[in-house]
């Protein structure tokens, strides 16, 4: 018996010791892999979509990219486009598309987000960009279980899943060489973003490259509120090049036929040919020119524009490309205690003039409905030595509104009793700035910055100012210069130096000010998804002319246009009241969050598998009257939101809890 024993642990250890093994030599496979040979590489790539809407309502007019099939009466919708890759090394690539043909009315692509899934990258840190946790990488051991069978032929089928149901892991198994950890073929399953998929795979053989797919199958449903979209998409590696020679005696749809590396099914083939009968049937009633044109105009333009990013390049060369946020979609709302309800709108320019030349314009605004108060920046750059980050930046804005307890107090002492007045906003000014500077990276350590900042600041309630008879705006005109100093290169802490010197009577400027501004901030990145970012700083004036001036900081200010999970959480006092930015001669913060998915909540039933991401927050300050000001606080964000709880403590005793919430949904299509 005990011979018995003995020999079933052996067999256990040396089953326990294969297993080890095989992950390990899974792990080291991509470092045998010679990845030189994407270099001037050009991968052609057939794309097939096909969609079928099981059921929608309304809200799917909002959801980027399904406009189109939201108001459109068809219900099964196909699309095919030959595209190639042109690789200049693992991580920098274009693309450029070929051939497209589609039944989506306006040839319009919908559901793009499902790109991101025919390319996976199963050997990394995270399989689709940013985003779960691949089981074949080193890091990610912990989180996945995994059983092992053995084949014939040198080969090892491994089925995996979660320890924990989360929207960062996946399920599925895979057929990898036992000599080598090369996976040759699997299927993995999850759900990410509002979209469950199932994935089929055979990677590439030795023409390409082992690490990345050949063929990929893709079947995605997406529901949200009603809606039910479900998506087939077939992506094929590999494929010959296009013979250009004759291209031009074929329609789209001709050349799609033969550029298909398999044969439509019925079902497919049914979607064009109602598709193509639907057109010949529209253009024999297009005689209503009046109908017709409205139905364009309102359903084609303006909803579409209303709902749904823009995107277009323009130029000869297709050199230029605008990016603009739906004008007026509900999504883009956000929430803070302090501001209330906002809404956010975003319009992005570039333009090329060549690969070391562009201009770069950006319009960020936002509404807060709280505080009736538009905010906007515009920054204009023009970048003349894209090596260095050269650029010459000309920036226009109204940043938060500020506060001056001098000025209100000296106003109350003019103004005639029995005035009436606002006392929640007496004390406010709106600040219009102007900014133009130049930067340079003079090396990977070192980064200098010169310019002139102006700012108007005018008494939110005017009219009361007036009655006192006290100056209702006032002007400062400040040269500045700022040094960033990078002690280990480009991915180490980065520490800056800022000085800024405002003097009267410049260009009109009736305010005088000197300030002085240090900051250190640094990211710690422990892998893809965890890392921690830490961020000191202090500030000071030197100089304050008269009684009517703007306590007004660099690096600590309130954010006025706050922008979810992905905006400066990290650096920001969420809980601060707004007039403390403006009260102190000096200020001296600490700020660090640790972020990373699987943390806490993400192991708790039922809830758990939504959690995304979650971050610890800490946060300390020093002004006056505040020995110190501390919150922590615990975030996480959801394919929905982003929340933030937050406790605040001021001179050692508590201050309040407060909650920030951000619009997660549908950022990343």
């Amino acid at each position: 018996m005990i011979f018995v024993l003995l020999s079933m642990n052996t067999i256990a250890q040396d089953e326990g010791r294969f297993d080890v093994s095989l992950l390990n030599r899974i792990y080291d496979f991509p470092n045998s892999v010679d990845t030189t040979v994407f270099h001037g590489l050009d991968i052609y790539t057939y794309r097939k979509l096909k969609i079928n809407v099981v059921r929608r309502n309304l809200i799917l007019f909002p959801i980027p990219t399904m406009y189109r099939i939201a108001h459109s009466k068809a219900r099964d919708y196909i699309e095919e486009n030959f595209s190639v890759c042109h690789l200049y090394n693992t991580k920098d690539y274009t693309i450029e598309r070929l051939a497209h043909t589609s039944t989506i009315p306006q040839q319009k692509e919908t559901m793009t987000r499902l790109q991101k899934f025919l390319t996976p990258k199963f050997y990394e840190e995270t399989i689709f960009g940013n985003s779960m946790l691949s089981p074949f990488h080193r890091n990610n051991r912990a989180y996945y279980r995994f059983q092992f069978k053995i084949l014939h032929d040198n080969q090892v089928e491994i089925t995996f899943y979660p320890k924990v149901k989360n929207t960062q892991l996946v399920t599925g198994g895979v057929i990898v060489e036992s000599k080598t950890g090369r996976i040759r073929w699997g299927k993995i399953a999850g759900e990410f973003d509002m979209i469950n998929f199932t994935l089929n795979f055979v990677m590439s053989d030795d023409k390409l490259s082992p690490v990345i797919p050949q063929r990929c199958e893709l079947n995605a449903k997406f529901k949200f509120m009603g809606n039910i979209v479900k998506a087939q998409n077939t992506a094929i590696y590999g494929m010959p090049a296009l013979n250009t020679d004759s291209v031009g005696s074929l329609t789209m749809r001709q050349l799609m036929d033969s550029i298909r590396h398999d044969t439509l099914t019925t079902e497919e083939n049914a979607i064009y040919t109602k598709y193509y009968a639907a057109l010949a049937q529209d253009s024999t009633e297009a005689k209503n020119v009046k109908r017709s044109w409205a139905k364009r105009f309102f359903w084609d333009v303006l909803g579409d524009n209303l709902l749904n990013k823009i995107s277009s390049n323009y130029g000869n060369g297709n050199q230029g490309q605008v990016n603009i946020n739906p004008l007026f979609n509900p999504l883009y709302m956000g929430y803070s205690g302090r501001k209330g309800y906002f809404y956010k709108f975003d319009v992005r320019n570039l333009y090329n003039f060549s690969t070391n030349h562009y201009l770069y314009t950006r319009l960020k605004a936002g509404y807060s409905f709280k505080q009736r108060q538009l905010y906007f920046t515009l920054p204009i750059e023009y970048h003349f030595d894209k090596r260095h980050n050269g650029y010459v930046k000309l920036q226009l804005g109204n940043g938060n509104w500020i506060s001056n307890g001098m000025l209100k107090d000296e106003m109350l002492a003019s103004l005639p009793s029995n005035t009436p007045y606002n006392g929640e906003r007496i004390d406010y000014f709106r600040d219009f700035h102007l900014t133009l500077e130049s930067s340079y990276d003079w090396s990977r350590h070192i980064t200098l910055q010169v310019g002139m900042v102006g700012h108007k600041r005018t008494a939110v309630e005017r009219h009361t100012y007036q009655q006192a008879h006290v100056p209702t705006s006032y002007t400062s005109v400040a040269p500045k210069a700022e040094i960033i100093w990078r002690p280990t290169g480009w991915r180490g802490p980065a520490v800056n130096v800022a000085y800024e010197r405002s003097i009267r009577g410049l260009m009109d400027a009736d305010l005088a000010y000197e300030r002085v501004e240090f900051d250190i901030q640094q990211i710690v990145a422990f892998n893809r998804l965890k890392f921690l970012s830490f961020r000191a700083g202090c500030g000071f004036y030197t100089l304050i002319d008269g009684t009517r001036n703007f306590l007004d900081y660099s690096n600590f200010r309130d954010n006025n246009i706050p922008d979810g999970w992905y905006d400066e959480w990290t650096g920001e006092f969420t809980l601060l009241p707004s007039h403390w930015y403006n009260l102190s001669r000096y200020y001296v913060r600490t700020n660090a969050t640790y972020e990373t998915p699987l943390l806490a909540l993400s192991h708790i039933p039922l809830i758990g598998r939504y959690i995304e991401k979650e971050r610890i927050y800490t946060n300390m300050l020093f002004v006056t009257h505040l020995h110190p000001y501390t919150e922590v606080g615990y975030g996480f964000t959801t394919r929905w939101v982003s929340t933030g709880v937050f406790m605040a403590h001021r001179n050692g005793r508590f201050d309040g809890v407060g909650i920030k919430i951000g619009l997660e949904l549908f950022r990343q299509w």
